[in-house]
């Protein structure tokens, strides 16, 4: 049994970079990583989850945790910048609209459009062969906070939405937690 874990880590480990490196490729990623957070910003999420829920997946499955098994192997990827502002930003302005059209140059479908004064919420998914590859949400609000979350991977929006609701409440640092507990490490997991 040792020796069967200890086969399944070593392929973690190589299978994971190759994951991650196709994923640029991938017709449901959207880049981030250009995007700065400015150093005067008081709240900061920047996350990036990509190999680790791999191991997540496993981790789940291995508990016998069916259902967060099954949302861990349909997700490739969850990419998360997100920050606060004290005023104004003209680099943010442009941050947002190159997200816009890099979503309608790439055919994505926009599914929701919220506009609520200055602050405008859009959920765009973009679909190969019927099915959903990616989701992207821009949540912007003029001098106040921006965010911008890629999922990529097969994703089943009904099911998510579904795990969604159970998991309703529950913060992000919670569920990191948990991914923790399962022995996900969080050094897998890039912060800054």
């Amino acid at each position: 049994m040792k020796a069967l874990s200890l086969l399944f880590v070593l392929l973690i480990l190589v299978v994971s970079p190759v994951l991650a490196g196709d994923l640029e490729k991938d017709p449901g990623y959207i880049d981030l990583e250009w995007i700065d957070i400015p150093d005067d910003a008081d709240e900061i999420q920047d996350i990036d989850l990509g190999p680790a829920l791999i191991s997540a997946a496993a981790d789940a499955e291995n508990l016998g945790d069916d259902e967060m098994a099954e949302v861990f192997k349909m997700i490739r990827s969850i990419r998360v910048k997100s920050f606060s502002m004290d005023e104004e930003s003209k680099a943010v302005d442009k941050a947002v609209a190159k997200i816009s059209k890099m979503l309608k140059d790439k055919d994505w479908k926009r599914l929701i459009y919220v506009k609520n004064d200055d602050e405008i919420v859009t959920v765009s998914t973009r679909s190969v062969d019927g099915d959903m590859v990616g989701l992207m949400v821009v949540a912007y609000e003029p001098g106040e906070e921006v965010s911008f979350v890629n999922v990529v991977g097969h994703l089943d929006l009904a099911y998510l939405l579904k795990m969604a609701g159970k998991l309703h409440g529950e913060s992000l640092d919670h569920f990191l937690d948990e991914l923790e507990d399962q022995g996900v490490s969080m050094h897998d997991v890039e912060f800054d």
